[in-house]
């Protein structure tokens, strides 16, 4: 019901920031504590949420939210409103990725409705009706770039998966939610992923949209330990949230070169177009809509 849920790894505020999901993410709840419920995210990530963000619905009722026409939130954030008016009253705020139920259209603006009944407005220009989304998706190269670009600056927040904050794994996990694919939460995890393409340093084989990893290498005594990743964005860039979200090069003479992580580089991975049963395919998989 809210525009982010914070879940986190105990039932208390003062807990671990484990990850978030924004507006419209189906939680399977477990079990209630107090005002705290144990959920599992699409993804299968565990974690606990206050139970004042989230609606409890019947199987009933959520299959029929889940056949009832949507849209989906595609501007880095914004805001839902009382009328079709941008300077009304605010319902709430919104965030990219939100899905909310299509109650219909007109002029410049979906009518949405919250999980929670509320009934709001949002700008056409900074949503899309979702099946028309997924219908289109066409993830590309560019299309990772310029949705990652469209958060420069973003703070760092650990655990923050969201257009309110970000780690490093949140950031890359919502650019390519952002393009129709739901991969996995953390960097140990994400590694895991797609198709090796380069450890030796040839960044030149590497493409937009690749995933770097960053770390700690194997030693005969340690375990490699990934606890950092970036996304390739060309021209011997990443794109990454480190304090907040920056563009960094591995071009040593370059300006933002990152030394840091430059020389804790361990690998690349290839997610986009590559066969790998781990990421979610919005356009195959209807976890918002049947």
């Amino acid at each position: 019901t809210i525009s982010v849920a914070n879940l986190r790894s105990q039932p208390a505020h003062s807990a671990e920031l484990a990850t978030q999901a924004t507006l419209g993410t189906p939680l399977n709840i477990l079990k209630k504590q107090g005002d705290w419920s144990l959920v599992q995210t699409p993804d299968q990530y565990l974690a606990w949420v206050d139970s004042g963000g989230i609606v409890d619905l019947s199987e009933t009722d959520f299959l029929k939210w889940k056949s009832a026409a949507k849209v989906i939130y595609t501007w880095p954030g914004g805001y839902a409103y009382s009328e079709m008016d941008a300077n009304s009253m605010v319902v709430s705020d919104i965030v990219a990725g939100a899905i909310l139920q299509k109650m219909g259209e007109k002029q410049d603006f979906f009518s949405v409705q919250f999980p929670d009944g509320r009934n709001a407005y949002v700008l056409k220009g900074q949503s899309q009706d979702y099946d028309h989304w997924t219908n289109t998706l066409e993830p590309t190269e560019e299309s990772l770039v310029n949705t990652a670009q469209m958060f420069m600056g973003l703070p760092y927040l650990w655990g923050g998966t969201s257009s309110k904050g970000v780690d490093c794994s949140g950031f890359t996990k919502t650019i390519y939610f952002l393009n129709g694919q739901i991969i996995p939460r953390d960097a140990s995890q994400q590694v895991t992923t797609g198709i090796p393409i380069d450890s030796t340093r040839i960044f030149e084989q590497l493409h937009k949209g690749d995933l770097l990893f960053f770390g700690r290498k194997a030693t005969d005594t340690t375990p490699e330990k990934v606890v950092h990743v970036g996304m390739w964005i060309g021209n011997k860039a990443f794109i990454h949230a480190s304090g907040r979200v920056r563009i960094s090069s591995m071009d040593k003479n370059a300006e933002n070169y990152d030394a840091f992580n430059d020389n804790r580089y361990l690998r690349t991975k290839r997610i986009l177009r590559v066969q790998d049963p781990a990421p979610i395919n919005l356009d195959q998989t209807k976890v918002f809509k049947d």
